[in-house]
């Protein structure tokens, strides 16, 4: 589990609060007991309407906006007003351009057994593609904002935050697909005879197998080699 995102907090002009001699923590403090929270909101991806596409599992192709839910594996589809909405069972994949992060994003709906139940198709995003095949899984994780570690803050003072987080997973030349523990000592032994050599790439680069970026270029790197 890698936090990527957290929503930002609102910028103080600090010069100001110098120059009204009023401490920086003063003041959020009678904010929020005045009912103000520092925390500006904004919409997550998964939240968010998407310009996209959908080939279902009859193969036929939709193209549309689309939200999804990675944790109830569900995917939503709006045109001309009129919504539908489809399970992971129902879809082969779907891309979209994400109007969060700005870029495509490429999701497949691949068997998984999935908190002790039988083998089902769930969402995965494809990250990097090859000989290993570098996948996620998004959710969000709410977390209470109390700075201070005081309970008597935690009801009204503080607000919750949402971090948007990712699991990972290997999907290999024969089909398996492992959930990564984001541990280099995990990654190597998927290397095979290039363990070696891939152990010096990330050294040198100064790589973190937990960090999204770092992790695609690891792999990248390796299906580009081992063709």
């Amino acid at each position: 589990m890698k936090t990527i995102y957290e929503p930002k907090e609102t910028k103080w002009d600090i010069v100001s609060l110098k120059t009204a001699n009023v401490k920086f923590y003063s003041l959020i403090i009678i904010l929020f007991f005045i009912g103000l929270s520092p925390v500006a909101s904004q919409d997550l991806p998964n939240e968010m309407w998407h310009p996209g596409m959908i080939v279902l599992d009859s193969e036929d192709t939709l193209r549309g906006e689309i939200q999804y839910d990675f944790e109830s594996n569900l995917l939503q589809y709006s045109q001309d007003k009129r919504i539908r909405t489809f399970t992971s069972q129902n879809v082969l994949y779907f891309s979209f351009h994400c109007q969060f992060f700005k870029r495509f994003r490429y999701v497949y709906s691949l068997p998984y057994q999935l908190k002790g139940r039988m083998n089902v198709p769930i969402f995965f995003e494809i990250l990097a593609e090859g000989r290993i095949t570098l996948m996620s899984r998004e959710y969000v994780v709410t977390e209470s904002n109390n700075r201070f570690g005081n309970p008597m803050y935690s009801s009204r003072a503080f607000s919750s935050r949402e971090i948007l987080t990712y699991d990972y997973y290997l999907l290999t030349e024969n089909g398996d697909i492992n959930r990564f523990s984001e541990k280099k000592k995990d990654l190597y032994p998927y290397f095979g005879r290039l363990e070696e050599k891939m152990k010096d790439y990330v050294k040198e680069n100064r790589l973190h197998t937990d960090k999204q970026a770092d992790l695609i270029k690891i792999i990248d790197h390796f299906n580009q080699i081992s063709k």
